[in-house]
């Protein structure tokens, strides 16, 4: 079991996500964007952090460039379904140069994103 922090904006898609990673037996954290992601990595540690990129407030751009600037190994997982003109692949290519580690497009199948969230996990890398 891991701890996940799940940072997404629309509701219905971060129940979906929690759903589908308690169900595989993990701890789930939620945030609704990414200042809100960090406060709650600053009152505890996580296994993988999983961010959509596309948010109010504080994207998830700006939540990996944050996190790997503070060092450390959490695996990061960006997902995107595009908006704002910006297509998915462009908005997860630049996820990518801020440090994630893997992306996946929206909207994806369950065993899609448990099998990614696994190969993260078991990358060895340490709490963060």
């Amino acid at each position: 079991m891991a701890r996940i922090l799940i940072v997404e904006d629309t509701p219905d898609f971060r129940l979906m996500m929690r759903d589908i990673l308690q169900t595989a037996g993990h701890e789930i954290v939620e945030a609704e964007n990414g200042n809100a992601a960090i406060r709650k990595m600053e009152s505890g540690s996580f296994d993988l952090l999983v961010t959509d990129v596309l948010m109010p407030e504080s994207d998830g751009i700006e939540l990996i460039n944050t996190v790997a600037h503070q060092g450390g190994n959490l695996p990061i997982l960006a997902v995107s379904g595009g908006g704002r003109n910006l297509p998915a692949a462009v908005s997860l290519a630049l996820t990518e140069a801020a440090g994630a580690h893997r992306t996946l497009f929206k909207p994806f199948r369950a065993a899609e994103l448990l099998a990614v969230v696994d190969e993260l996990l078991s990358a060895g890398k340490g709490k963060n």
